[in-house]
């Protein structure tokens, strides 16, 4: 591994049909949007089991015992971690304050953004080298789709409306109200629109 002192936070929904990619499924369908969760899954865990950046956890929701993350498993270089938390920022929250605990710093993704390589990923685990107190790659939507951390920062993860064009807005606004320097890496799309899964079926 490149970098012992990182990990990688990987937050992923289990491929239950009806439960993922829902903005989605009333242009492509369940059965769909369901093969589409699982080939982002794996998609980005053998990315990331190429690049050999650092340790790899998948973040797992509802729990760890669905029969995708426990292929993931065995098929991939990965602890298996439930996330803990009423909402998406308290889950992420949760899980950045433990793997603080082991690792100096810690990058938190999604299965959501295809385009996100491992050069993009390396240049966020290099700035958290370099003095950056908190790193980002913006999403096209108004999200982010990479959030890189070297302390756990409550006002990151509470007061955000998650899931709207709002998020990284918001995010900014909370940094620079508690004067904590960051840093944002280039703009990335992610799957949330039937034209972003039409791009990335041209992948």
């Amino acid at each position: 591994m490149l970098y012992d002192d990182t990990i990688i936070l990987l937050f992923a929904k289990a491929p239950v049909p009806g439960s993922v990619n829902t903005r989605l499924i009333p242009d492509i369908g369940v059965e769909k949007a369901t093969s589409l969760q699982y080939d982002l899954i794996h998609q980005r865990l053998s990315m990331l089991s190429r690049a050999k950046l650092c340790e790899v956890s998948l973040m797992c929701s509802p729990d760890i015992e669905n029969e995708c993350f426990l292929q993931c498993k065995q098929q991939y270089y990965v602890v298996l971690t439930e996330q803990l938390g009423r909402d998406i920022g308290e889950r992420m929250l949760n899980a950045v304050k433990t793997a603080l605990q082991d690792y100096r710093y810690c990058i938190v993704i999604g299965t959501d953004a295809p385009a996100l390589d491992e050069v993009l990923i390396e240049q966020a685990i290099e700035s958290l080298h370099t003095e950056t107190d908190v790193v980002f790659v913006p999403a096209e939507d108004g999200g982010y789709v990479l959030l890189g951390l070297q302390q756990a920062h409550d006002f990151l993860f509470q007061d955000i409306d998650w899931g709207s064009a709002q998020v990284m807005q918001q995010s900014r606004r909370n940094l620079e109200l508690n004067k904590v320097s960051y840093k944002e890496l280039a703009t990335c799309w992610d799957v949330d629109r039937l034209e972003d899964y039409q791009r990335y079926l041209t992948l």
